[in-house]
């Protein structure tokens, strides 16, 4: 099985912090990876990198075995990335499902039902326990 995404060697420097040095992670189709690790250990800058919200200083992305340039989520999106964010990045008094089709882009009406389905049943396809319809304030 080819990798479906691969960071190779990805170094990310702040001003004083080395947040990532010479990561590689490399994800084969079908996969679910947890990344873990203590309060600036890096894992959300490796996961803002790949998503496009911070620019790797070294290293590069492959997606599908070619090197992609990701300069911004709508990159990502277009190449089968998406990305859950982390609790405080979401809007509390939105649903999760409102939370999740926020950034659908290029249309004026949702279809919220259909997308709240879409949610539940993946929720119960990967045993998440996720209602939908929760306010995310109202949830852990």
């Amino acid at each position: 099985m080819s990798h479906v995404i691969e960071m190779l060697n990805i170094r990310k420097e702040f001003p004083g912090i080395v947040a990532n040095d010479d990561i590689t992670l490399q994800v084969e189709q079908g996969e679910i990876h947890a990344i873990l690790g203590e309060n600036g250990a890096g894992k959300s800058t490796l996961m803002s990198i790949l998503f496009g919200l911070y620019h790797a200083d070294k290293g590069k992305i492959l997606v599908r075995g070619k090197e992609a340039h990701i300069h911004s989520p709508n990159d990502a999106n277009d190449l089968g990335i998406g990305m859950v964010h982390q609790h405080f990045q979401l809007v509390h008094n939105f649903t999760v499902t409102e939370n999740i089709i926020l950034g659908k882009e290029g249309r004026f009406f949702l279809d919220r039902k259909g997308a709240s389905k879409k949610i539940k049943a993946l929720s119960e396809k990967y045993g998440l326990n996720i209602d939908p319809d929760m306010v995310i304030e109202d949830i852990t």
